[in-house]
């Protein structure tokens, strides 16, 4: 008879434990379940990280650098059909079972201008996102991005 209540209150607790109140995105552990799917299916990751963000938590506080995460939080779920994913701090990432390279690359330059364009307390925010088949290959893609002036979208050939 009361089966349903214990439901409804499982999937509250379900949501409440697998998405990062911050940001709306999917939290890590769910990142790490999803990540061998895009693997065996021979999908790509966007890795997104935002450029600076350290210099705006220092010069205008944590409550600013809370809702740069959160805006582009809100942005990776839009323009990714809620397979956004907080990996870590600062660091966001989308997860593309069976998805293309080009389709991925698309992706990740459209979450970009959204970000460039965004209006963000009146800050100019923006990311650098790099598209790659494993997690492994992230952070050197993320670097070569900074390297070529941030802003920009680096593809795992």
């Amino acid at each position: 008879m009361w089966h349903w209540l214990i439901d409804s209150f499982l999937l509250v607790c379900l949501a409440y434990f697998m998405i990062d109140k911050l940001t709306f995105l999917w939290v890590r552990r769910c990142y790490d379940i999803f990540y061998s799917l895009v693997v065996h299916t021979g999908g790509y990751l966007i890795f997104v990280d935002i450029d600076d963000f350290k210099s705006f938590n220092e010069r205008f506080g944590h409550r600013t650098g809370d809702s740069i995460l959160r805006k582009i939080g809100l942005i990776l779920l839009r323009e990714s059909h809620f397979r956004g994913f907080r990996y870590g701090g600062d660091e966001l990432a989308i997860l593309l079972p069976w998805s293309k390279k080009e389709k991925a690359g698309e992706l990740a330059e459209r979450v970009r201008l959204e970000v460039e364009k965004a209006n963000i307390g009146g800050l100019k925010v923006t990311i650098s996102c790099a598209v790659v088949r494993y997690e492994e290959d992230a952070s050197a893609f993320l670097r070569t991005a900074k390297r070529n002036g941030k802003n920009c979208v680096v593809i795992n050939d």
